[in-house]
């Protein structure tokens, strides 16, 4: 009895189609994660490596940090450039040069709590009586003491400026989320605050804006700016820096053994289909 070539190639391409299929998920599954706990090693390393340097860099004085070949901490007041180039927090309506918030309801099981979240930063000078900086941070480099809030839903757009905010309030309003107890959490770096400096000064080529002597950058991810002490910063980066290693260490052992195992799984089938 002859059995039709095409009839079951077309079984055998139906079957590779299924088997193939069947392990993609996994596949994905295993890059996804391991491609998460990359991103996280990296920057929980990036977080132990800013820990390190608060812990151990002593601080001098911004004048002598600029005749200073290397890192340095320097310790100073905070002001804009320019009169006027200042931001306004969208929670305490502070006056400042960077906030960072973080809007969420209290929920109890699954659910994504947050309702909003943002960050703005932008340059500013730090002085303490020897000379001046220009200070141009990145989101990476800033290190803010937040301070957190608990309110009911219906007083929250009475406490924060919604044109300021990405917040859709007739949705949260329409979904209920309001009518739950919501957390306002803020950090500022405000006009007149002590602020504390890590990076490499460099004299400016030109007088920078502002008037400052030298600026300090964020070139080779060396810059840390925190508003409370140096000490405190260094646990609060540090512990951030430890959990995110040990969860993206996880994470990618975990994606990387379920790649292994799916595309082996592939590697197998298309094997089997060859020898047929």
């Amino acid at each position: 009895m002859s059995v039709d070539r095409t009839f079951v190639g077309t079984v055998l391409f139906g079957v590779l189609i299924l088997s193939v299929y069947s392990v993609l998920p996994g596949v994905a599954g295993g890059l996804f994660a391991t491609v998460i706990g990359a991103t996280a090693t990296i920057r929980g390393a990036r977080d132990m490596s800013d820990w390190w340097r608060l812990s151990t860099i002593d601080s001098v004085s911004l004048g002598e940090s600029v005749a200073t070949d290397g890192l340095v901490r320097v310790d100073g007041t905070v002001r804009p450039p320019r009169s006027g180039d200042t931001l306004v927090s969208p929670i305490r309506g502070e006056e400042c040069v960077a906030y960072e918030y973080n809007i969420y309801h209290q929920i109890q099981g699954t659910g994504d709590p947050s309702i909003d979240a943002g960050i703005r930063y932008s340059p500013f000078i730090v002085a303490d009586g020897t000379t001046e900086i220009y200070v141009d941070p990145t989101e990476e480099s800033l290190s803010l003491d937040h301070e957190t809030d608990t309110v009911t839903g219906d007083d929250l757009l009475e406490r924060v400026d919604e044109a300021r905010l990405d917040l859709e309030s007739s949705d949260h309003t329409d979904s209920g989320l309001l009518t739950s107890r919501i957390e306002l959490v803020e950090g500022t770096l405000g006009v007149g605050e002590q602020v504390h400096v890590v990076g490499e000064a460099s004299t400016a080529p030109q007088r920078a804006a502002g008037g400052a002597d030298a600026v300090m950058t964020s070139e080779g991810r060396h810059l840390i700016v925190a508003n409370d002490e140096p000490r405190s910063a260094a646990l609060r980066t540090g512990a951030r820096g430890l959990f995110l290693l040990v969860l993206g260490i996880g994470l990618s052992i975990m994606g990387l053994g379920a790649l292994v195992a799916n595309i082996g799984s592939v590697v197998e089938i298309l094997h089997f289909v060859g020898r047929t």
